[in-house]
Formats: structure tokens, C-alpha cells, sequence
């Protein structure tokens, strides 16, 4: 099977054909018409029949006549037709049924039995529907199962899917796959998860390459992470450009680690900004150094507001000064 999945993958007919077979013997019917659609899209006109014959048994005898007629067109000997139920009154050309299926999967409106069938016909985003559909239901077999359908058809957000349940599982080597085949492809979030599964993996280097990748084009999470690698390895001025990105939209830990950077190269008033950003989107930490710049300053009515705030966090550092002063919090 694993050397018949490869070959059909690789988009031999004769592979495809033979895997479809094999899943039809087995009833998993899904698959087997997925893989028999691939095999008769490159003329192989007994997949054509082995799709109808399904159809047939489910009683859906356009969809069969559909492929029954597909089969004939692809040269399928009129003997063989004959041994199958070819029914008149069903009669359904391949043209109405083709735009049927496109209104079925994108007018948001599909049942689930229409989604599986038209996912089962090698609809790509129906099958990427599915996978969130059973990840959703915590049945992560079947979510494992369409996604990886879907990825073999292209779709982006199916591999990145994919790969996060690979790496909540802890088999980093699947996932390190499906994240670099949707970061290749543009896709933020996998090139930002890539690169902290790499980091993880001691590539620093390649990691940085990723998540720079996602800092450019403003995932808030890469900004923060690519300033975080600068900061370590000293590249202060350049950490300092990343974080700002980041602090100016919002996000709490670049505004509290720019505004450390910031004391630390002697710039207080803008450190004294940033801290204050951070405090009043309720960082304890924050809270505290920004008290410690007010009482510096001598706004003493505001730092023992901003040490209280923080001290009702539970922030011992901001509770113990609050003692010494005999205040309470």
C-alpha cells in the first residue's frame, strides 16, 4: 500500500487505478472514488466504470450515468458497459452535473452528504471542509485523513492544519514538513511555527530566516520572535526596530521588552512611553518599572497607583515596597 500510495501520488494512472480498487474492496468508498477520479482525469476508462459501479450501489444513478458515460467517451468497450445496470430514465448529461457541484461547494449552503460526495469527487475545498469539520469534532483521524487528501491537491491551509496536529502529537518530523510546504508558499503562520520548531532544533540560522519571513510581512508573533533572536544575540539596534513594529500594534510583551532596551541604552522618556503602554494593558511588570520611573520623576501620587495596580496582581516586588510605605493595595 505505502509503495502504491507513492506511485499514485506521484500521478501514475495505473497506480492511482489499482489504489482506488483497493479501497472499494475494502467499502472506504471515499477514497476509492478519489483516487479513481484521479486515475480517469488521465483517460483510464475502467476507473470511469469502477466510480459509476459505486455510484450504482448507492443508488445515485445520474452520477452513475455520469460516469458510465464518461467511460464509454473514454473508450471503454460497449461489452463492458453491458454488464452493468445502464439506466435511461437517469439520463444526466456530465455538463448539468459538473455545474451542479460547483453551485454544491460554493454557495455555503452544501449538506454535509453533499460535502463528502463532492469532497469523495476530488473537490479540494470540500475535503479541506471536512478536515475542519472533524478537527472541530476532536476526531482527529478523520482530520488527519481529509487534510492530508487536501494537501496532496495543493491546498495551503490544509498542510499548515495538518501540521499543527502533527506537532501537538509530537512528530516534529511531520510537522517540520507540512510547515516548510506551507511557509514555501507564503503562509505566515507556518513560517513563524517553522521557524520555532527550528529554533527548537538548534537552527538558528535557518530559523531566523523563517521568522523573518513572517515579521515582514507583519505577523505581530514573528515581529516579537525575530526581536526576541536579535536581543540575544546583542544586535540591540535592530531588536529596538522590531519590537517597535510590534509595540505600535499593541502587542504587550514588545512594548515591555523595548521599553527595557530603552532604559538600558539611557533613553527614559521613551522607555517611560512604552512601560506605560504595556501598564495600562495590565502587565504587572510593566506596572511596576513604570511606577519606579514615576517615583523618579517625582510623580509620586502616580507610582503608588501604578505599584497598587500591580501589587493586586500579586506581584510581590510591588507589595513589598507597598509595605515599606505602610500602604495598602
Amino acid at each position: 500500500m505505502d509503495r502504491l500510495l507513492r506511485q499514485a501520488k506521484r500521478g501514475e494512472a495505473e497506480a492511482q487505478f489499482a489504489l482506488g480498487e483497493v479501497y472499494r474492496n475494502f467499502k472506504d468508498y471515499w477514497r476509492a472514488i478519489y483516487w479513481l477520479k484521479k486515475a480517469a482525469k488521465q483517460g483510464w476508462a475502467q476507473a470511469g466504470l469502477a466510480i459509476a459501479d459505486i455510484y450504482r450501489t448507492q443508488n445515485k444513478h445520474k452520477k452513475a450515468e455520469k460516469w458510465y458515460s464518461a467511460a464509454e467517451q473514454m473508450g471503454l468497450d460497449a461489452s463492458d458497459l453491458n454488464d452493468h445496470d445502464y439506466r435511461e430514465d437517469d439520463v444526466e448529461s456530465m455538463a448539468s452535473d459538473s455545474s451542479s457541484l460547483s453551485e454544491l461547494t460554493n454557495d455555503g449552503t452544501e449538506s454535509f452528504e453533499d460535502c463528502e460526495t463532492a469532497a469523495a469527487e476530488g473537490d479540494v475545498e470540500a475535503m479541506y471542509r471536512l478536515g475542519t469539520y472533524y478537527e472541530d469534532q476532536n476526531n482527529t483521524q478523520m482530520a488527519v485523513h481529509w487534510y492530508d487528501l487536501a494537501v496532496v491537491e495543493g491546498h495551503i491551509q490544509a498542510a499548515f492544519n495538518l501540521a499543527l496536529i502533527y506537532s501537538k502529537a509530537g512528530q516534529k518530523k511531520y510537522a517540520l514538513e507540512l510547515f516548510k510546504l506551507a511557509a514555501e508558499e507564503g503562509h505566515d503562520q507556518a513560517q513563524y511555527r517553522l521557524s520555532l520548531l527550528l529554533i527548537a532544533e538548534g537552527q538558528r540560522n535557518e530559523a531566523k530566516k523563517w521568522c523573518e519571513m513572517a515579521a515582514r510581512q507583519g505577523l505581530i508573533n514573528a515581529q516579537f520572535q525575530m526581536a526576541a533572536l536579535l536581543e540575544e544575540e546583542q544586535r540591540f539596534d535592530e531588536a529596538i526596530e522590531w519590537y517597535t513594529v510590534a509595540a505600535n500594534k499593541g502587542d504587550i510583551d514588545s512594548q515591555y521588552n523595548l521599553a527595557n532596551l530603552l532604559a538600558q541604552k539611557g533613553d527614559l522618556t521613551e522607555a517611560m512611553r512604552w512601560f506605560q503602554a504595556a501598564a495600562e494593558q495590565g502587565d504587572a511588570m510593566a506596572q511596576h518599572n513604570y511606577a519606579i520611573l514615576l517615583h523618579q520623576a517625582g510623580r509620586i501620587d502616580e507610582a503608588l497607583t501604578m505599584y497598587k495596580a500591580a501589587a493586586r496582581q500579586g506581584l510581590e516586588v510591588s507589595q513589598q515596597v507597598l509595605q515599606r510605605k505602610k500602604e495598602t493595595w
